[in-house]
């Protein structure tokens, strides 16, 4: 019967460090992603979030968060956006890397670039990866494409029904 008073505390302390997590924790993750932004795509460790949009005629710019779900520590997430012409060749690109080297669970991390078109682009894609920290060595990159990222159409957050 001794233990059952240490069972106690322990589910106790659980309890509270998931409660306190939720109202301390970075500033970023208080404001739920799909408030703000209307496009996103998601894999088996995280969902990225993003609008896309043409500030001048002569510039795309890309920026959004990246949302570790799922509970293994993302690591070295790198985006690029690519320009590519009716021939399907990239033209046009940049590429930006997450602030934070490592992203905890629920941890929100964002992200912006920007690509100069060469004026030739019919779409651009997203390419994106990371490395997933195991805990018992680390696993290869894992690799994605968003293909036409800014597309009116694709990708589209669901709108909240009210």
């Amino acid at each position: 019967m001794k233990h059952s008073g240490w069972l106690g505390a322990g589910v106790g302390l659980m309890v509270s460090a998931c409660a306190g997590a939720e109202i301390g924790g970075p500033a970023e993750s208080k404001l739920y992603p799909p408030a703000v932004y209307a496009r996103r795509v998601s894999t088996n460790d995280v969902d990225v979030y993003w609008n896309c949009t043409r500030p001048e005629p002569t510039l795309v710019r890309f920026e959004g968060v990246v949302h570790n779900w799922r509970g293994g520590r993302v690591k070295f997430l790198e985006l690029e956006l690519v320009g590519a012409d009716a021939r399907d060749r990239y033209v046009s690109g940049g590429k930006t890397a997450l602030k934070d080297f490592v992203l905890y669970t629920n941890q929100i991390s964002p992200y912006a670039l920007q690509v100069r078109p060469a004026g030739t682009e019919e779409r651009f894609d997203l390419f994106y990866w990371y490395y997933i920290d195991a805990r018992i060595g680390e696993s290869g990159r894992q690799q994605f494409l968003a293909r036409d990222a800014c597309s009116p159409h694709q990708h589209r957050v669901p709108k909240p029904v009210n």
